[in-house]
């Protein structure tokens, strides 16, 4: 369509349909169904609540961390600063020995109390530099707070002779052992079900949102000024008298 409406080149008024969105309209709309999205709100936070109270498993997480050091030797009695820069480069490659699937699997297969694979413990272990120093911190969850300990323990146990190993002369001494985790690390239950709620509000405005985008029915004056750009010559009063 022309757009040009009633204009004086336009002398009969050519219809023209407005698609702009009214922001302003859509947010008095969503002011006015706040039930609506409060709604979608307790809805989202309530199933967000049961999914992390009921169907994920809890898990526990035990903590430990070692000092890295190479096979260099520090003369005197001050410490070196290309041997601390070593050391903490040293820590990567520390991680990916102590996460290589023989290292994990030899780990399993003393592990005979509980009967896990490597590629559990894998999969369920995080090593990485504390504060970018030369401890490493090394962090393994499991269902039960005393096997995530001992699983984890295990682990430190023969870390010592497994790098010494693959790297003779380097070495890792243990500066925490293994914790007992007292509280679950995960699910979250509070953030979750504050996500939830978060993404119920987010669902509820959408959806007004788009009902509004859509729904193209004039059902006021103001309603027919917004989408045409002709002048309103007069209303037809509803005289439907119940």
């Amino acid at each position: 369509m022309d757009s040009d409406a009633y204009t004086k080149e336009n002398p009969i008024g050519v219809i023209v349909l407005k698609d702009e969105i009214n922001l302003v309209k859509i947010l008095e709309i969503i002011l006015k169904l706040w039930w609506f999205v409060l709604i979608f709100a307790i809805i989202a936070g309530v199933i967000a609540f049961s999914i992390s109270t009921f169907l994920m498993t809890p898990m526990y997480t035990s903590t430990a961390k070692v000092y890295v050091s190479g096979s260099q030797v520090t003369s005197g009695t001050g410490t070196n600063y290309n041997e601390l820069t070593t050391n903490t480069r040293l820590v990567s490659t520390y991680i990916e020995i102590l996460c290589s699937d023989t290292y994990l699997n030899q780990v399993a297969d003393q592990s005979e109390k509980y009967k896990i694979s490597g590629q559990v413990i894998k999969s369920r272990i995080t090593m990485n530099s504390a504060n970018e120093t030369e401890i490493l911190e090394i962090k393994y969850a499991d269902t039960s707070p005393e096997k995530a300990r001992d699983v984890l323990q295990l682990i430190l146990n023969n870390a010592p002779r497994e790098i010494d190993r693959i790297m003779p002369g380097c070495r890792v001494s243990i500066v925490d052992n293994a914790s007992l985790p007292t509280t679950t690390s995960s699910p979250n239950i509070k953030q979750n079900t504050f996500i939830g709620i978060f993404a119920g509000i987010i669902v509820g405005i959408a959806i007004i949102f788009i009902r509004e985008l859509l729904d193209t029915r004039i059902k006021e004056e103001d309603d027919l000024k917004s989408k045409y750009n002709i002048p309103v010559l007069g209303i037809i009063p509803n005289l439907d008298v119940d």
